[in-house]
């Protein structure tokens, strides 16, 4: 190894040891940022569909107008839904937490009956009573946690902040993508900056792949969802299963807020419709979760499910839900510059031969 290229290496470690200690203090700002090239990835194909094509004088579409098509389109459509799904499922709570004393009591009723004939009434009456005398309080107590969780998630104002720049920026990286890299490498000293544009190169190679992986997941859970929840007739099934792929960026939360979907539509027919959607949701989430998402993931991240899943457990402990997001894509980040800066003089063989040895480009 020459001074030049250890001296050029050294700058390199130097580099990322000040960036991680900056990332981790800035840590939500930094969550914003991956966000925000997360998105410009997921839209990077459409950009570049669009901008091959040509006018009526055969000219090519400036990047800059596409990418600001694509955004304001994808605004709109997001804050239609929202403004369509929010009404919605308010009436679906109210009608919910109305008659959910009601139902608690006729629930209880029928437990009764069936103790009475089982003779099983001193060990359900007493539990039985204290329900359905602490119904209306169990619906207001779950009413004001669901309230409190709301306020903690957007109450924020540098939250609903950093939601309202998350579309600008990812603006900024589809339309200005070269002149954002050229502002950038100025913070980094000029003997580095060949250095740094290789690792880019394979940077965007892993965060291609991981886009293309978390695509097909999203499509396989909002299929399997929709057309689980059809066969049920449960209401609305189409639409809880658009949710049911969307979810699947947001772990943990996107479950949740899914879940909570899919048990307030199937209120408005009977509880136990109502139930067992959420079963069967449950039900496909898990097994998702457990045999497709590691595999799909794993395959176009080169990862074994083995390390799939403990990246997302580890960005879940250390950052949350947001954590959990950005875990992978992290993690596919990190392989791809080590891979760079200490290459191995041949492939590793693959455990898994599902799993190939390079990035797909």
């Amino acid at each position: 190894m020459t001074n030049a290229l250890r001296s050029t290496r050294s700058t390199l470690a130097w580099l990322v040891v000040a960036t991680v200690a900056v990332v981790w203090v800035l840590r939500d700002l930094a969550l914003l940022v991956g966000y925000a090239v997360l998105l410009a990835y997921a839209l990077l194909p459409a950009v570049k569909a669009i901008e091959r094509m040509r006018d009526r004088r055969g000219r090519h579409l400036p990047r800059g107008v596409v990418a600001g098509c694509v955004m304001l389109a994808l605004v709109g459509i997001v804050g239609w839904l929202i403004a369509l799904a929010i009404p919605r499922i308010g009436a679906e709570a109210a009608h919910f937490a109305s008659n959910a004393p009601e139902v608690m009591a006729r629930v209880v009723q029928d437990l009764r009956v069936y103790s009475a004939a089982h003779g099983l009434n001193a060990w359900l009456d007493p539990a039985m009573e204290s329900v359905r005398a602490d119904a209306a309080g169990l619906v207001q107590n779950l009413g004001g946690t669901l309230a409190q969780a709301a306020g903690r998630l957007f109450g924020g104002i540098g939250q609903l902040l950093g939601l309202a720049l998350l579309p600008l920026l990812a603006f900024y990286l589809l339309a200005e993508s070269d002149a954002v890299q050229v502002s950038v490498l100025r913070f980094v000293p000029e003997q580095a900056r060949t250095e740094i544009t290789r690792l880019g190169g394979a940077v965007d190679r892993a965060l291609r792949s991981y886009v293309r992986g978390q695509a097909v997941v999203c499509l396989v859970t909002g299929v399997t969802v929709a057309a689980g929840l059809a066969l049920l007739h449960h209401p609305g099934a189409l639409l809880l299963g658009l949710l049911a792929g969307a979810a699947e960026l947001i772990p943990y939360l996107g479950f949740i807020v899914t879940a909570s979907a899919i048990a307030l539509a199937g209120s408005s027919v009977s509880p136990l419709q109502a139930l067992v959607g959420l079963a069967v949701y449950i039900g496909i989430n898990w097994a998702i979760g457990t045999f497709i998402t590691p595999r799909v993931m794993g395959r176009y991240l080169k990862m074994h499910p083995f390390v799939v899943t403990v990246s997302v457990l580890a960005g879940a402990k250390l950052l949350g839900p947001a954590g959990a997001l950005l875990a992978l894509p992290g993690a596919a980040v990190l392989q791809a510059v080590i891979g760079e800066l200490a290459p191995t003089p041949r492939q590793v063989p693959s455990v898994d031969p599902a799993v190939p040895s390079n990035y797909d480009d």
